[in-house]
């Protein structure tokens, strides 16, 4: 499962130059849209799930997520590969699958260890570390831990930490965000 945490920072390149410092490898720079439906019988809003097609914009390839969230931060993914975005939104609409929002961010990841560091900057939101491992139920709390440790050593403190406010509660309408 993923384990993960997710902060606000105010200066991408301060950020940067401490990932490079640290020894992370910078892996990807990608632009993503990230759409959230909702379930036409259900309420998923509701049911900590969350139904994301993540593609690029003008291409057709994407990938369709069902995600239940386990906990704050904590979340089992399920995930299949789109051949045809369009046809997949069009399918969707047809099903009666609610458009709930949309995500529309600039992406840059880093390896540092076993984290996965990922630099989101979120047009018309903000700006969002996310500090993500990889462990099973019984690993939580340690997993967690060790995100805050990567946190501090990256500069940032608990209080840039958006607890309980992930980027698909903000897309749906769930919570909003304010910095």
């Amino acid at each position: 499962m993923e384990i993960e945490i997710k902060a606000t920072f105010e200066d991408k390149e301060k950020l940067k130059q401490t990932l490079t410092t640290l020894g992370a490898i910078a892996e990807k720079q990608k632009h993503q849209i990230d759409e959230y439906y909702n379930h036409p019988s259900r309420d998923t809003r509701q049911t900590k799930e969350y139904l994301r097609l993540r593609y690029k914009p003008g291409e057709e390839k994407g990938v369709f997520a069902y995600h239940v969230n386990i906990a704050d931060g904590v979340t089992n993914e399920f995930e299949v590969p789109i051949e045809g975005v369009t046809t997949f939104k069009t399918i969707l609409k047809g099903l009666n699958f609610p458009l709930l929002g949309v995500i529309d961010k600039k992406r840059e990841s880093f390896k540092i260890g076993e984290f996965a560091i990922t630099i989101d900057e979120v047009k018309d939101i903000g700006n969002f570390l996310e500090i993500e491992t990889a462990g099973e139920e019984s690993e939580i709390a340690d997993k967690k831990a060790q995100c805050f440790a990567m946190l501090e050593k990256l500069g940032l403190s608990k209080k840039n930490l958006c607890q309980n406010v992930w980027l698909c509660d903000i897309a749906t309408g769930k919570t909003t965000f304010k910095q």
